[in-house]
């Protein structure tokens, strides 16, 4: 008895949750972008290297 009403509860609480969830600043994540190809550049660099 208690399942059939866990479920649709665990969906609404999920809904909610995702349509809650933050906006992304896109100028945030195009440094953050940039930031870790930086560093796979660099990594790669001294994997190439090494070979």
């Amino acid at each position: 008895m208690h399942i059939f009403l866990l479920f649709p509860v665990g969906f609404i609480l999920w809904y909610l949750a995702y349509e809650a969830k933050p906006i992304i600043n896109d100028e945030e994540t195009l440094n953050w972008k940039e930031k870790n190809t930086i560093k796979r550049d660099k990594l790669l660099s001294i994997i190439n290297e090494s070979f």
